[in-house]
Parts: C-alpha cells; sequence; structure tokens
C-alpha cells in the first residue's frame, strides 16, 4: 500500500508525518535523530579563551571548537527550518542516496520542535519521518510540570498523541525522547508513569533519554514503566552506547527492551569531564553483544541535531552508520547481512509498528 492508504483504526502501519504507511515500506532506519530543533538553553561560551567567539555564525572554522566544548557556539545548538533548511535538506538527501528510508524525530518538548516543518520536510524529500512526543530531562521541562499530576501528563500527552505535536495534526509515531537525569527526578518518573499509561492506551512505543546513568537508574526508569503495565519489548533506550560495561548491558537487555546505539560519529565533549566513547569502542561492544545474542535488541543512529555534525562544517553526516559503520562492521567484525537487517530493519520495524488504533 502507498502511504495514506492505510487505516490505522483497522491494519498495523507505522505511524509518520504524513500519515500511517504499512510496516512493509519501511526500510533502513535511524532511530534517534534530530532534524529541526532548537536548543540555545544549553549555550555556555564560558569556557572558550575568548567567550566573544560564542556569537560566530557556524562555519568550519568552529567545527573545531564544537568537538573540544559542544555548547560553546550558540549557532551550533539546533537546526531551525526558517534560516537551515538548504542545509538540512541536502544532507537529508545524502542519506537517502545511501539507502536511507526512515528517520526518527525524537524532538520533543524542552528542544522546541518543529512538527510542522518536519512534514513539510517529509514530503519534499520522500523520507519515511517519524515524530516523538513528550518531555526532556527536568531541567528543561515546562513549568507546570513541577506541581502536574500523573494523570494531567498523561492527559496532556494523550491529547498530542489524538490530535497532533504543538497543535501541529502531525501525529506522533513514538512517545520520546523522554528525558531522564542521571538520578531520575520525580518530575520525571510522573512523565514516564504518563507515557506508560498512554502507551497502554494506543499501542505506541516509547523512547527512554538516558543520561547514561548508573545501572540502578536503568534498572529504576524500566520498573517504572512496569509498574504501570507497559511492555518493555515496546521500549527502546537511548545512548547506552556510551557505556562499555557488557554485564551492565546484558543486565538491561534481559529486562527485554531495545538498546540504542544512537550516537555514532559524535567524537567530542558533551561537557569538560564526559567525552562520546569512539566509533570502534562502540563498534566492539554492539558486536559483544551480537555475540551474546541480543542481535533482535540493537537499533542504530547518530542523535544528530548539532550543525558541527554536519558534513558541511567537518561532521559525518546523517549517512554515516550506512555509508561507513555497516561497511566496517561487516568488513572488520564480520557481522553478516542477515544481522546488519535486524539492526537496520527488522527491529526499528518491530518498534515502530502499531496494532489497530483504539483510542479511549
Amino acid at each position: 500500500m502507498n502511504q495514506g492508504e492505510i487505516d490505522p483504526l483497522t491494519t498495523a502501519h507505522v505511524m509518520t508525518v504524513r500519515g500511517p504507511v504499512s510496516p512493509n515500506s519501511i526500510g533502513p532506519t535511524m532511530t534517534h535523530e534530530h532534524i529541526f530543533l532548537n536548543f540555545d538553553q544549553f549555550y555556555d561560551p564560558s569556557g572558550l579563551h575568548d567567550p566573544t567567539l560564542g556569537e560566530l555564525p557556524m562555519s568550519s572554522h568552529v567545527g573545531g571548537l564544537c568537538r573540544w566544548d559542544s555548547c560553546s557556539i550558540r549557532d551550533n545548538l539546533g537546526q531551525q527550518p526558517h534560516k537551515d533548511w538548504d542545509m538540512v535538506a541536502e544532507e537529508l538527501g545524502q542519506y537517502l542516496d545511501a539507502g536511507g528510508s526512515c528517520i526518527v524525530e525524537l524532538t520533543v518538548e524542552g528542544l522546541n520542535p518543529f512538527p510542522a516543518d518536519v512534514r513539510r520536510i517529509s514530503e519534499a524529500s520522500g523520507i519515511h519521518i517519524v515524530q516523538g512526543v513528550g518531555f526532556y530531562v527536568h531541567a528543561f521541562h515546562p513549568e507546570w510540570i513541577e506541581s502536574a499530576t500523573v494523570e494531567e501528563l498523561e492527559q496532556h500527552i494523550f491529547t498530542e498523541v489524538s490530535e497532533g505535536v504543538n497543535k501541529s495534526g502531525v501525529i506522533p509515531g513514538i512517545m520520546g525522547e523522554i528525558g531522564t537525569s542521571a538520578t531520575l527526578q520525580d518530575c520525571e518518573e510522573r512523565v514516564l508513569r504518563a507515557c506508560a499509561r498512554v502507551a497502554r492506551r494506543t499501542g505506541l512505543p516509547i523512547n527512554v533519554h538516558c543520561e547514561p546513568p548508573t545501572l540502578d537508574v536503568v534498572m529504576q526508569i524500566l520498573d517504572v514503566l512496569a509498574e504501570e503495565g507497559h511492555d518493555l519489548t515496546r521500549t527502546s533506550l537511548s545512548h547506552l552506547d556510551e557505556i562499555i560495561d557488557i554485564e551492565y548491558l546484558e543486565t538491561v537487555l534481559r529486562r527485554g527492551v531495545i538498546v540504542g546505539f544512537d550516537s555514532f560519529g559524535q567524537d567530542g565533549y558533551f561537557s569538560p569531564t564526559l567525552k562520546s566513547r569512539s566509533d570502534q569502542e562502540k563498534m566492539t561492544t554492539l558486536v559483544a553483544l551480537i555475540e551474546r545474542g541480543y542481535e533482535d535488541q540493537l537499533v542504530l543512529s547518530m542523535d544528530m541535531g548539532k550543525k558541527h555534525y554536519l558534513k558541511r562544517f567537518g561532521g559525518m553526516g546523517y549517512d554515516h552508520v550506512l555509508r561507513r559503520i555497516i561497511p566496517r562492521l561487516r568488513q572488520i567484525y564480520g557481522v553478516t547481512d542477515g544481522v546488519m537487517d535486524k539492526l537496520l530493519v527488522t527491529t526499528p520495524r518491530r518498534l515502530l509498528t502499531i496494532d489497530p488504533i483504539t483510542l479511549s
């Protein structure tokens, strides 16, 4: 079936920004990306030798500074449709040329989503895009969440799921990235509980942004979702590719969740004391988990969204996983085409497929 021919009330589907589509139409998928967003509330040029450099327009000349201190250049912090449309469209086109089919756009409240523009660029490019919904970490919650009950949060999220994100009419196909901090905050726990309740009503999957935290915090996140009756196999956890402790990761995977190796290409500092693991470390850990039998619970992505990740400014681009990570996994690590298909197609498709909707 073509896009627009699926009845979500009667047919299993993937909900994209252009409407429901047959799961079989979804090919290679990046499960955690950002297309349009604005998070310049993160801006902090104080670590630069000359803080006035932070107001320079983004260019290849400041790309190195962004890898050293990713929040030091204001213009690096997001991609906005009114000024960055052509640049983003060009780089998305390279993903399509590399064989990409679908992108999961996990920009939620706190990161300032642009759902109508995401739909517009999906229409222009032909890429399937699945829009997320929910709230980012506590530090960027709207003020009203501090005192909101689980029931109020559930109703707010349910309204956006059923009527569209930010009143845009764009129906989300996943809840997430739902923000959690290094220590799970009370308000973050309430958001998780609300999402689990909405998932039970709608069948949507949940993606959780992990700091990455200690194992105890991950178990706490999963316990909260399970207590509310959420099926943990319908859950993906992002950024755990920053963990290289195999026992930690196996403990998480035994809960049935999907783990995202979703920050490939981010060879830089998140803070002065936190640096992204190298792609080699991530591939080595990924292969170790495949060898232990978890090949059906792993997905890949880059978590684009800062401009210095774009090719134009010296980054690896939206096609990095398809152009470089997949060939290296095949050639150096001996990962088979069958396993590649699971990482790129089968598991993302399973996560995103929603049974016929019965909103209640």
